[in-house]
């Protein structure tokens, strides 16, 4: 009677199973990262009014850039109000500057030109600027950014942002 050892066969058997478990293994992760892909989380988009300062100090026809926990803006005041515009490009994302003597935003990159309510004109730019919200309280001009979850801009214990007035440094 001879015993019979078949070593190769369950070699070959543990090999089969421990590569068709990661092979299992990687398509269920690779399933379900493109399931995230697919189905967005729902998480509401999270605003913070942060004080810019007194809008009777906001200089007329002039903006005045500032930079708001990462959020680069520009401040205008107008004939038709107070807006705040991204000083980001819509094109590849340059910073925007104005050309007082044409009353535009001229971005340096590629010659894209917005008028003074972000329009895009002339250039590349497929956009407008895009706008933040400003809102009027008590005589104070609070602009409405995004807040990222990462972030940790806010001043202890209060949650809020508060920008310090530009005119005065």
């Amino acid at each position: 009677m001879a015993v019979i050892h078949n070593d190769i066969g369950r070699r070959r058997f543990l090999s089969q199973a421990v590569m068709a478990f990661g092979a299992l293994f990687g398509m269920g992760a690779l399933a379900l990262r493109f399931m995230q892909f697919l189905v967005p989380s729902q998480k509401p988009r999270q605003y913070e009014a942060v004080l810019i300062g007194a809008e009777a100090r906001v200089p007329m026809g002039e903006p005045v850039p500032m930079n708001l926990g990462g959020h680069k803006i520009m401040v205008l005041k107008t004939e038709e109000g107070i807006t705040a515009f991204s000083r980001r490009c819509t094109d590849l994302g340059c910073l925007v500057s104005w050309s007082k003597e044409r009353g535009q935003f001229v971005c340096p990159c590629h010659q894209g030109v917005f008028d003074k309510t972000g329009r895009n004109i002339a250039g590349p730019p497929p956009r407008p600027l895009d706008r933040y919200q400003v809102v009027r309280r008590n005589g104070q001009l609070y602009v409405n950014i995004q807040m990222k979850e990462e972030e940790n801009v806010g001043e202890a214990g209060s949650g809020r942002l508060i920008a310090k007035s530009w005119w005065t440094g």
